[in-house]
C-alpha cells in the first residue's frame, strides 16, 4: 500500500477548514475532512492524476493539485515521492495559493 506522507502545513490546513466548516455545520466538517483523507488515498493509489503546478521555484518542482472529492473548493497540492505521496497543503480554491505555496522567505 502506498504510504501518505502529510506535512505540517497541509495538516494545519485541514485543521483550519474543519474548524472553519464546524462553526456553522459539524457534520460538513466531518464530510469534507473524510473526503479530503479519502482523496490522499487516491492520490497515492494514482499519483499520476493530478494536474502539475508550473512554477519556478525549484523547492515546488514536481508539484501537482487535485482537487477534493466531492468538495471541489478544496485543493489539494502534493507531490510523488517513490513509496507513495507527500501531502504539500490542502487549501481553499479562492485562496491566493501563490502566496502560500511560494512565500518569499
Amino acid at each position: 500500500m502506498p504510504k501518505i506522507w502529510i506535512t505540517p502545513a497541509a495538516e494545519d490546513d485541514l485543521i483550519n477548514i474543519w474548524v472553519y466548516i464546524a462553526r456553522n455545520n459539524p457534520e460538513a466538517a466531518d464530510r469534507t475532512y473524510q473526503s479530503a483523507e479519502k482523496t490522499f488515498e487516491t492520490l497515492a493509489a494514482m499519483p499520476e492524476i493530478g494536474t502539475v503546478y508550473w512554477t519556478s521555484r525549484a523547492r515546488l518542482k514536481g508539484l501537482k493539485f487535485f482537487a477534493v472529492k466531492q468538495f471541489h473548493n478544496y485543493v489539494i497540492y502534493y507531490r510523488e515521492i517513490a513509496d507513495g505521496v507527500e501531502i504539500v497543503r490542502v487549501l481553499h480554491a479562492r485562496m491566493e495559493k501563490n502566496r502560500r505555496l511560494e512565500p518569499e522567505n
